[in-house]
């Protein structure tokens, strides 16, 4: 099965859509970003196993985010430096599509979904890690540039 057919078949059956999810969580902050991490959790899962991912370090970090990657289109950069890892994206944002074609707030599903869902794919190797948006499309920036970094 390719990754491509295989994370349609995970999307599909574990994911809410973008408008749904919204619908669902709009007015509970507390509990979107729970079960955006949570969806990110199973999506590591899938990547890690796909990938054979074993390590723990920020080099199996940039491995997995660049397995989650994959499934975007266009242009991003992922580096390993000193305790962290960044990623830069300035091609295609599912979550923009996704906010212009169900008139959703871009920004609400960046912070409340995309980004604790990234935070739950990384989990899966490091848990103690943490993700800051150094800054942010859904904001006006040219690209988003997230750092990795562990607590």
């Amino acid at each position: 099965m390719n990754l491509k057919l295989l994370l349609f078949v995970v999307l599909k059956l574990t994911f809410p859509p973008p408008g749904e999810f919204f619908n669902q969580f709009e007015n509970n902050l507390g509990v979107v970003r729970k079960a955006a991490f949570q969806m990110g959790r199973d999506m590591g899962r899938v990547l890690k196993d796909r990938y054979d991912i074993q390590r723990d370090d920020l080099g199996a970090v940039a491995e997995i985010l660049s397995a989650a990657m994959r499934t975007e289109r266009g242009e991003y950069s992922i580096e390993v430096e000193e305790g962290k890892v960044t990623m830069c994206n300035t091609g295609f944002c599912s979550v923009l599509h996704a906010a212009q074609a169900l008139d959703l707030d871009w920004e609400w599903l960046d912070t409340n979904f995309a980004w604790p869902w990234l935070e739950g794919i990384v989990s899966l190797v490091r848990p103690d890690i943490k993700l800051n948006a150094l800054t942010a499309r859904c904001r006006g920036d040219e690209a988003c540039i997230h750092s990795f970094e562990i607590e």
